[in-house]
Parts: C-alpha cells; sequence; structure tokens
C-alpha cells in the first residue's frame, strides 16, 4: 500500500533564524518582516532592489532601508553586492558601547571668548545631533527596554504614524532623547504637535528639539506655553493668508508681522482686515509693511475696535487737521527706510 502524506502549503517550507521574533519582532517594521521573508523566500535567486519592491508593492527606498536594518542587527553581511547569513550571529548581533551624551563642554575644545560654557555646551550637543549618530536596532531595544518612559514614547509615535517606525524615525528619536536631552514626555509633546501641523520627517523632529532644548523648553509646564504660541502663531498666520488671498507660504519676516499683529499688539482679525482694506483703498494694492504701520498708529493710540477707528476719524474730521489716525504720507515716508 502506497501512503501519500498532503500538508498543502507546509509542502514547500523554508527556514527563518529564531533571532528574528526572539530578539528583533518588536523593532522591526512590517517592511523590513516583508522584504526579509520575500529575501529568505528566494534565496539563491539573483534579487535586485526593483525585483523586490516590485513584488512586495513597495518602493525601491524601503527595500534598501530593510535590508539595511538586517545587516546592523547582524542576521545578514554583505560583501560586493551579495548578501549572505552573518557568522556568529549573537556575537554580531552584540550591542556596541555607544557614546555618551554630551554633558559638558571637552577640555580639548577652546570656548571663544564671549560664548558661554553653557552655549558652548549646546553647540556642541547640536552638532553631535546634526552628525545623526546611528544607533543600532539592538541598541533601541535596549533602551526601550530599559525605559518605560521611552517604550510609552515609541508606542505613541507608531500611533501617530499608523504604522511601526522606521529604523531612520527610531534613531531620530533616541537623538532626541539620548544626545539632545529632552526629556520624553516633552518630546511625546512635541512629537504630538509636530504631526498636528503635519511635519513629522525625522529632520524636523530634531531640529524642532534642538530649537526647544536652546530655548529651555526643557518641562511640561514650558511645553505647554510653547505649543500655545506656536498654534496661535499658526492660526494667525492662516487668517492672513486666507484676509489676503495668499496662496503661498509667508516669509519669514510676513510672519514676523503676523506676530507682532496678533500675539503682540493684540488685534483680532477685524482690526488687521480694517487695516488692509485702508492700505488697498489707498495704495491700489496691500503691503505687510504699510499694514504694520497703520496698526502700529492705532496701537499708540490705544485704539483696538473699529468703532474706535470711526470715532477717531470723526474727530479728526470735525478739527480739520492734516493728522488722522493714518497719515498716507507719512506712512509712504517710513516705508522708504524700511520695505525692500
Amino acid at each position: 500500500m502506497n501512503y501519500n502524506i498532503n500538508l498543502g502549503g507546509w509542502n514547500s517550507i523554508f527556514a527563518v533564524p529564531s533571532d528574528v521574533v526572539d530578539k528583533y519582532i518588536k523593532i522591526a517594521s512590517g517592511s523590513n518582516i516583508k522584504v526579509l521573508l520575500y529575501f529568505l523566500r528566494h534565496c539563491g535567486e539573483l534579487l535586485n532592489d526593483e525585483i523586490i519592491a516590485t513584488a512586495l508593492s513597495m518602493n525601491e527606498e524601503d527595500v534598501k532601508d530593510a535590508l539595511s536594518f538586517w545587516v546592523q542587527v547582524g542576521l545578514l553581511t554583505m560583501s560586493d553586492g551579495v548578501y549572505s547569513p552573518m557568522q556568529a550571529v549573537h556575537e554580531a548581533a552584540r550591542p556596541q558601547e555607544k557614546e555618551p551624551a554630551v554633558s559638558g563642554v571637552s577640555a580639548s575644545v577652546t570656548v571663544p571668548s564671549g560664548v558661554t560654557a553653557k552655549d558652548a555646551e549646546f553647540a556642541a550637543v547640536k552638532a553631535a545631533a546634526l552628525r545623526s549618530p546611528e544607533f543600532s536596532p539592538a541598541e533601541i531595544a535596549d533602551t526601550i527596554k530599559s525605559d518605560d518612559k521611552i517604550d510609552f514614547l515609541f508606542k505613541t509615535c507608531e500611533t501617530l504614524y499608523g504604522r511601526p517606525l522606521k529604523h531612520t524615525e527610531q534613531n531620530a528619536i533616541i537623538t532626541i532623547t539620548e544626545h539632545i536631552g529632552l526629556p520624553a514626555e516633552v518630546v511625546l509633546m512635541m512629537v504630538d504637535y509636530c504631526f498636528s501641523i503635519n511635519k513629522s520627517s525625522p529632520a524636523y523632529l530634531k531640529e524642532t528639539a534642538m530649537n526647544w532644548m536652546e530655548n529651555g523648553i526643557t518641562d511640561l509646564a514650558s511645553a505647554e506655553r510653547q505649543i500655545s504660541m506656536l498654534q496661535a502663531k499658526n492660526v494667525a498666520e492662516s487668517s492672513v493668508k486666507s484676509m489676503f488671498g495668499l496662496n503661498r507660504a509667508l516669509t519669514q519676516k510676513e510672519k514676523d508681522f503676523v506676530n507682532l499683529w496678533f500675539n503682540v499688539w493684540n488685534f483680532d482679525s477685524e482690526m488687521v482686515k480694517l487695516a488692509y482694506e485702508i492700505n488697498v483703498n489707498a495704495k491700489g494694492q496691500f503691503a505687510f509693511p504699510y499694514i504694520s504701520k497703520i496698526l502700529e498708529n492705532w496701537h499708540s493710540k490705544g485704539i483696538a475696535t473699529a468703532e474706535q477707528v470711526n470715532d477717531e476719524n470723526i474727530k479728526r474730521q470735525e478739527q480739520q487737521s492734516s493728522n488722522s489716525s493714518f497719515d498716507v504720507n507719512k506712512i509712504d515716508e517710513l516705508l522708504l527706510q524700511d520695505y525692500e
């Protein structure tokens, strides 16, 4: 009698290293796992980034990033474009001793005159962060396991991204906490804000973190104040763009004007719009410095409402004086000095 065992899908199997599950399943992204499985399944075949990307409906950069991940953790090694299993995997995957975060100015660093030790220290931290220190996946995993706050931070970031973090994103977060030195709870607020304005690239996160650190935004209270201030600026800038019919990003100088109007002089949208209309009626087009001079005039006189502007104009007409709440000729003279 002949026997046949039909294992169905199990008739064709391939091996997956235990370390993939035991060590790296938590930190490997879905793309990393997919690329590795495809790679192992087609072992011995001639593959390239394009073939793998097409088979997995991914872009080639993600394929390269995934293969780089498995090389960094020590599962694979690459020589002359050929990938092969790493010999003595456990030894290769052992985390290298990472450089300590910069916590002071090295004695070998010469601090220029006029620069405080604190400024020099932060410059050193910033330089280290800009060099994008590379943390291995094993180091990142160890950090996550040893710090509940970092673990929660990573989980929250994955929720915000809607997927497992790529290695570059993981590296950026660890750089922010380990090198730049921003506390995990503050990083959490910063990342959430960055996502709210659709700016979540690793480079932008690190740049924002360095800016916060430089300005002393290192606790929850100061982070809340910073976010409230930034949100107020964003609302003001959006309001002005809509009001002025602008379909482009504001320049830094224009952003400074908007911040001055709304957040320093505390004018509302109605008053800014009124100044805009006065400008356009007088000149046929608007100019930020022109509008700012009108608002500055009102601010110096304590004028904060449209009714007060109207009262001022009536008063001027009654006195039949050449002076007004906004003197067009005077504004033009000032613009010649300020506006380029």
